[in-house]
């Protein structure tokens, strides 16, 4: 349809295909639609999900299988590499998908239900192989049918100049995400929990009962998260209005020409930025209940912790999420990143020998959780503002490198200096906190080079309007 030319809103498929639709698609969310709570129950899900895979999956191979943490990297590694590969796949299938049930709904579906039912299997397995088959291979490639479609939901849904509050309020669901499988392990610690049966050991171990009770909640959730995103979430744009559909060839051979990516390369620039400080998320991430189960604590420190950290992570990203909208995305980065890494530094000295200090170790931590999640409002809104409207999954999809390789890094990084130091010091886990800082501060001046979104938009938009 051509635009009326008395009429100063362009018409619906030059809007599409000229990408102004952030402006005037009447089905674009803010941040105040109802839809928006919908789209956080998904964030809510994939992150206890992804939470417990990273997580539990790896103190089950290390308490219930007594299997070397070079194992747990192996593994870690090896499904990091399947999700390069599948979300890249998935984001391509999605793009182009034209069903009747929209292009994210089915991948949302099949991806929930086959990664939930493989979780929960993974809790009987007692061989490392068979639970390497089914992380690897099941979880690993239903997993990221359902990130695919999850991840660009915002961008599919909501106006750029509302993302930085949306990604705030999702980022408090990704707390509430990681708070959850938390407050279950502590619960377990009360109840699954024995004195590692190991010599050489201190602190306690979860028993493979605690594990299936832990999975078996995990992955029901995610199967739940997979049916309500399919029965309730709409496309923002009819399939009648969407490009034609091409094949994964076209698809490949489109992308993946020197034009194209010259075009991208903001987007290129924001993916080795933000894999060089994801590296130091994941070197934590990959050991943290380890960490966690070799202080030995009581369930209430844990609590007393999670406590005086969790209101300050709170406060802080709803500032965050503001101040992205507000100010651009990269003027908060560089500083929200500084004031991280002192947490860091600090654990292996606040731990020490083995004693710790409840309150301070409790501030500690909220200055790691900023680290950890606080710091990806603006990296998360900054990337969907630079996926090109038409190839969002498969966009996605490469941006997982970030999510891979910096896995592979980082929780090959963490597994060496745990291995080396497992003789040398009380809690070789504490100093996987002390290398953190290394890749975060190196990805400060490559953030540094990528253009400021916000203020792109906010150009073209004075430059549209009528004289």
């Amino acid at each position: 349809m051509n635009p009326d030319p008395a009429s100063d809103i362009p018409g619906e498929d030059e809007i599409y295909f000229k990408g102004t639709r952030l402006e005037f698609q009447e089905n674009k969310l803010d941040s105040f639609s109802p839809m928006i709570l919908v789209i956080a129950l998904m964030t809510l899900g994939a992150q206890m999900f992804g939470y417990m895979e990273a997580e539990l999956l790896n103190t089950y191979i290390d308490h219930v299988l007594n299997r070397d943490p070079i194992f747990i990297a192996i593994m870690v590694s090896s499904s990091a590499i399947m999700g390069l590969i599948f979300l890249f796949v998935f984001g391509i299938f999605s793009d182009n998908t034209r069903s009747r049930f929209g292009r994210r709904r089915p991948y949302l579906l099949f991806g929930g239900l086959v990664a939930g039912i493989s979780m929960m299997f993974f809790a009987v397995s007692n061989n490392y192989w068979i639970c390497f088959i089914i992380d690897v291979v099941l979880i690993g490639i239903a997993s990221n049918s359902f990130y695919a479609a999850q991840r660009v939901l915002v961008p599919d849904l909501v106006e750029l100049k509302y993302r930085g509050r949306v990604n705030g309020i999702l980022s408090i669901m990704s707390v509430i995400g990681l708070i959850l499988p938390v407050g279950l392990t502590l619960l377990a610690n009360e109840f699954f929990t024995i004195p590692n049966p190991d010599p050489m050991e201190t602190g306690s171990i979860l028993t493979q009962q605690g594990h299936v009770v832990l999975l078996v909640i995990g992955g029901s959730f995610m199967a739940a998260c997979g049916v309500i995103g399919f029965a309730f979430l709409k496309d923002s744009v009819p399939a009648s209005k969407l490009p034609p559909r091409k094949t994964f060839q076209e698809e490949i051979q489109a992308t993946f020409n020197w034009e194209e990516l010259r075009k991208q390369k903001d987007f290129f620039k924001l993916i080795i930025a933000n894999t060089i400080y994801m590296s130091g998320v994941n070197a934590v991430l990959s050991y943290l209940f380890n960490f966690i189960f070799s202080l030995g604590a009581e369930t209430n420190e844990l609590i007393v912790m999670l406590l005086i950290a969790a209101p300050v992570l709170i406060i802080t990203m709803v500032m965050l999420g503001f101040l992205t909208d507000r100010i651009g995305r990269k003027q908060i980065i560089a500083p929200t990143i500084l004031l991280s890494c002192v947490g860091f530094i600090l654990v292996p000295f606040v731990v020490g020998d083995g004693k710790m200090n409840v309150v301070g170790f409790g501030f500690v931590l909220s200055l790691i959780l900023i680290g950890i999640i606080g710091v990806l409002i603006p990296i998360n809104t900054w990337s969907q503002d630079l996926l090109p409207d038409e190839k969002r999954g498969q966009f996605f999809g490469i941006f997982n490198i970030v999510n891979t390789v910096s896995q592979v890094i980082g929780s090959m990084s963490a597994g060496l200096v745990a291995t080396l130091l497992k003789d040398v010091v009380a809690n070789p886990y504490a100093w996987i906190f002390a290398i953190v800082p290394i890749f975060f501060i190196i990805s400060i001046p490559i953030f540094a080079s990528v253009k400021e979104t916000l203020e792109d938009a906010a150009t073209a938009r004075d430059e549209n309007q009528p004289d």
